[in-house]
This record gives structure tokens, C-alpha cells and sequence, in this order.
């Protein structure tokens, strides 16, 4: 598969799938009837919808959607929209799920339910692709919106999402960047200790098809020229496909900084269930909402 560089490569492949069944949870905004209405019209999704029928209904026929073209599962509260949504999962009509106007913590907690979830058994996490003007292609950022301070082994399980997205978007060999402060191990920096750590495991062949090195700052990881100034050898530096912060702070800020600071376009996805899960912010643009659709049908099974 050829690597995809570029959203509009994204939405491109994603169409040439088979119409995927999308569950959309709580779809109460403007943006993410849009997202809908483009996923219907390209052919790509079959969406079911599931939420206020009242709040619904005004925005299918304000974006000019014909109500026979959903499925709406009428439902009033939010808990009960994600546990029907989940339900629509489990039974093999949906694919992918989608929130809108409901946040991440009240998607998640029943998701990653043991018994009535989507648990697989694998450590779920967030990948941000970020479609960056001018930087001639994707870069994926993680975790910034599930695991809040991920120890060793949870890092590994990370990036082992991480490097499963990258190949799905035609990545062969994705180049893994471990964020930390400085380049070098500070045994006071637990983020430089566990980068090492990561960077020796991969060497032992934990990482399959991927190159991973670390610790890197954040100017090493995007500039060749200034990983050669401070003598660094290393194959991931001015090169990386993914972006691998200590934190979820360190990752939420930097995907927020390049979409805001940068231009960039950000589709957010959470990996590791029995089903993509869908996570645009609730400020997500239109075109945001459309890529994380076009991610979540291309990497669906």
C-alpha cells in the first residue's frame, strides 16, 4: 500500500472500502451532521445515529439530509445513547463509533467496560494524524486524551497502537519519536529513562517494522539540521512519523499548538477496542469531524 500523505489521500482511500456502518453518538452540532452528510454523500459510511431525535432532526433537514438516508435510535439521556451505540457494535451492524456533543470520559467509561463494553483485552489509546501545511506528510501524535501518565509497559502498548495506525495509513516502517525534555537519560527525568528503555526494546525486535529512538526533544524530532548541531545520530530525527509524548498533557498541548498555531488538521481516533472509536473535540472543525470519519472506516476491520 502506498503511504497516504495527505487527508485528501486519506478520504480517498477510505472511500474505495465498502460502506462502513458508523454509529454516531449524540450528533446534538451542526459540524458533526456535516461530517455525516459528507460520509453519506462520498458513499462511505451508513450511518445510525443515536440521540435526541428532537435535536437531531432540526439539523438533518438545516444541512439538507434527508431522514430516510439515517437511521435514527431515539434515545434521551447520553448513557443510554452509548450503550445503545455499543450494543450496535457488539451485534456486527456498526463498524466505528462517533461522538459529538458528548465528552470523551462519558464515551470511554462504558467503552472500556470488561463486561459489557468493547474491551479486547489490549491497552486502549489516542492517536492524533495531524495534516500539517507545507510538511508533505501525515504525523501522528500520542496518547493525548485516554492514558494520563502511562508507565513503561503502557508506553510499549502505545506504541504499538501508534505503529498500527501509521502501517494502516501505508506506513511501512514507521519512525517512532520519543518525546522528552532532553536527549539524554536524566534518571531524575523518568520520561528520558523510559525512552531509553522503549529505544532498547525495539532494538530487540519488540517493535515489529518500525524504527523507534528516543530520548529526543521536540527540536531533534522535527529538525535533522539540529540533531546534527548537538551530535546526535539517529534515523527518526527530522523524520518522524509519530510523535510519542511522556504525558497526556505534553500530547493534548502539542496536537491543540500545530492546529492552532500551525494551520493543522487533526483527526482523532482511539485504538485498541473491538472498534475505532471516534474522538473529535468538541470545538473540532467540520473538516476535522470528516477526516477522524475517513480515519476510523479506513483502519475498521
Amino acid at each position: 500500500m502506498e503511504q497516504i500523505r495527505n487527508f485528501d489521500e486519506l478520504i480517498a482511500k477510505a472511500k474505495a472500502k465498502e460502506i462502513t456502518g458508523i454509529a454516531v453518538v449524540c450528533p446534538h452540532d451542526a459540524d458533526t451532521i456535516s461530517a455525516v452528510k459528507d460520509g453519506i454523500e462520498s458513499g462511505l459510511v451508513k450511518p445510525e445515529l443515536f440521540g435526541d431525535s428532537d435535536k437531531i432532526k432540526p439539523l438533518l433537514k438545516e444541512a439538507g439530509i434527508s431522514e430516510n438516508s439515517v437511521s435514527i435510535v431515539d434515545v434521551k439521556d447520553t448513557e443510554g445513547s452509548v450503550k445503545r451505540a455499543i450494543e450496535s457494535i457488539k451485534n456486527g451492524y456498526n463498524k466505528v463509533i462517533m461522538k459529538g456533543t458528548i465528552s470523551t470520559p462519558d464515551v470511554m467509561k462504558p467503552v472500556m467496560d470488561k463486561a459489557n463494553g468493547l474491551n479486547s483485552g489490549t491497552m486502549l489509546s489516542h492517536v492524533i494524524v495531524c495534516d500539517i501545511p507545507g510538511f508533505g506528510r501525515l504525523l501522528l501524535s500520542t496518547d493525548g486524551a485516554i492514558n494520563i501518565a502511562p508507565n513503561l509497559n503502557e508506553k510499549a502498548a502505545i506504541v504499538k497502537n501508534a505503529i498500527n495506525v501509521a502501517q494502516k495509513l501505508g506506513v511501512a516502517a514507521p519512525k517512532v519519536a520519543i518525546l522528552a525534555a532532553i536527549e539524554n537519560v536524566n534518571v531524575k527525568m523518568q520520561a528520558t529513562v523510559d525512552a531509553a528503555c522503549l529505544s532498547k526494546m525495539a532494538d530487540r525486535g519488540v517493535f515489529k517494522n518500525a524504527i523507534v529512538d528516543g530520548p529526543l526533544s521536540i527540536d531533534n524530532i522535527i529538525s535533522a539540521a539540529s540533531a546534527k548541531k548537538k551530535g546526535i545520530k539517529s534515523e527518526v530525527a527530522g523524520a518522524a512519523d509519530i510523535i510519542v509524548s511522556p504525558s497526556i498533557e505534553v500530547a493534548n498541548v502539542f496536537a491543540k499548538t500545530l492546529n492552532y498555531m500551525a494551520a493543522s488538521t487533526n483527526a482523532g481516533i482511539v485504538v485498541g477496542a473491538k472498534a475505532p472509536i471516534i474522538l473529535p473535540s468538541r470545538a473540532s472543525s467540520e473538516k476535522s469531524k470528516w477526516a477522524s470519519l475517513a480515519l476510523g472506516v479506513l483502519i475498521a476491520d
